[in-house]
């Protein structure tokens, strides 16, 4: 009995290995695809509109040895994770409490609804004007953008949180905080990841938005250089570092999930 069932232990383990192999050669796959579309691509297009993959290349190693990309990538880096920090707390706390009391939802929710529909760009020379033309308002501006997925997410996750997991706890004696932590907490973390994912590119998105029109340095302002002198090569380094930089902190929001909440990761290789 024993044996089957490190039998049956091993075969899963092998196949969800497989499945990760697999994965990853379809993606290696569709990106070298996509790399030899924009190299052809590049070739037979005017160099304004499109330079081929390996000027881009060329461009990227010229950028990198004077240091001044470096710069711009810690820069745009250091704001973008300051704003996901900031949106994680205050996005967390707040769907919590919106979904665990019904009259700070009610009190709250036109605020959050309404921030969410309003075009953020049209409040970045409110914050210009309140908190300069430097790194406070591009701060400001990620976690405009990237707090309200949380909340949603957060607010989601509380609200279906059965009463079969919450009233054991409370005929205990459970404090509200004893609940939130022990209960509530381990069964929304997948509901917070997911509103994670989705700030991570919301907030890249608030991020060069802000380097556009603030101050313009980063990322955003090695673009706007390069793309207002028509250098397609070197326009589309940053382009492809921001890329990156979403896909790289997207995969480590999976990996810190599966690390938080392995049972969900079991339900999801299962089908469940």
């Amino acid at each position: 009995m024993t044996m089957s069932l490190i039998d049956a232990a091993a075969r899963e383990a092998a196949a969800r290995r497989a499945n990760r192999r697999r994965t990853m050669v379809i993606r290696l796959t569709s990106v070298a695809v996509l790399l030899l579309a924009w190299e052809i691509g590049g070739l037979y297009m005017p160099r304004i509109f499109l330079a081929p993959f390996h000027e881009t290349v060329a461009a990227f190693v010229r950028l990198g040895r004077d240091g001044n990309l470096v710069m711009a990538t810690l820069n745009s880096v250091a704001v973008l994770l300051a704003g996901l920090l900031i949106s994680v707390v205050f996005g967390v706390i707040l769907g919590l409490v919106m979904g665990r009391y019904r009259r700070l939802d009610w009190m709250l929710a036109p605020y959050i609804n309404g921030l969410y529909a309003t075009p953020t760009v049209a409040l970045l020379p409110v914050l210009s004007l309140w908190l300069g033309l430097y790194s406070a308002p591009k701060v400001a501006i990620v976690v405009l953008l990237a707090i309200f997925p949380i909340i949603k997410n957060t607010y989601a996750g509380v609200t279906t949180v059965g009463q079969e997991l919450l009233e054991p706890a409370i005929s205990m004696g459970a404090s509200e905080l004893q609940i939130s932590r022990q209960v509530i907490a381990p069964a929304i973390v997948p509901f917070i990841m997911a509103g994670l994912r989705l700030a991570v590119g919301r907030g890249i998105v608030g991020l060069v938005v802000g380097e556009f029109f603030t101050a313009q340095t980063g990322l955003g302002g090695v673009l706007v250089r390069y793309a207002s002198s028509f250098q397609t090569a070197e326009m589309f380094v940053p382009i492809i570092i921001l890329v990156a930089l979403g896909y790289g902190l997207t995969t480590l929001v999976m990996v810190l999930q599966e690390w938080l909440a392995p049972w969900k990761e079991t339900e999801r290789d299962q089908g469940v």
